[in-house]
């Protein structure tokens, strides 16, 4: 198992589906509350605090996505205390199968939006927005699949940005929408026409 701190309120758990044999812990049980699972959790809670000094000590959110074949990212993301309804309000969404389906970015201004697109890899099915709310840039993505080109895109990501667990829906119902479809090609043919995608 490895830890990756992401910011103050989130963490990364990486875990092999071999670790998850060891304690007799399936797929299935990994998306299911059991007494197995509630254990395995605090089990990295305890590693998490130890290596990267995240301290579990308010409401949280939780969500288990599969990154390949043989390895599940389980993501820990304190909730933040403010008002509801807040944009930042965390929300878990999962597709049927269990695996997130809408990732949703912020970022302070349109410049790191840019330099974050600008490094990303290509998915051929990948579908994304911008939309501005308070003062502050939101990239939606969606259909970005799973494996070592998403943890990538993600790292990218979250060098610029910090994921929040908003929806598209309810900013293009309250923020300001700049580009409504393909804005990742779009940004990336308007501000980084030399740069060339990374790929794995």
């Amino acid at each position: 198992m490895r830890v990756q701190k992401v910011n103050e309120h989130t963490i990364r758990i990486f875990i092999s589906l071999t670790e998850l044999t060891d304690r007799d812990i399936t797929m299935a049980d990994l998306f299911q509350r059991s007494a197995k699972t509630e254990q395995l959790f605090w089990e990295l809670i305890a590693q998490a605090r130890e290596e990267v000094e995240f301290n579990l000590d308010q409401p949280f959110w939780i969500q288990a996505t599969v990154a390949a074949n043989d390895e599940f990212v389980i993501t820990i993301m304190k909730q933040e205390d403010q008002a509801e309804g807040s944009v930042k309000e965390k929300v878990v969404r999962k597709s049927s199968k269990g695996r997130v389906t809408e990732l949703v970015y912020v970022f302070a201004d349109l410049e790191d939006v840019i330099s974050a697109v600008g490094r990303l890899p290509e998915f051929a099915q990948l579908r994304s927005s911008l939309y501005e709310f308070e003062k502050e840039y939101y990239l939606v993505l969606n259909r970005m699949g799973t494996g070592k080109k998403r943890l990538f895109a993600e790292a990218i990501l979250d060098e610029y940005g910090e994921i929040v667990g908003t929806t598209g829906v309810f900013l293009s119902e309250h923020g300001k929408e700049i580009i409504s479809a393909r804005a990742v090609q779009i940004l990336n043919a308007s501000f980084n026409k030399t740069a060339q995608s990374e790929v794995l």
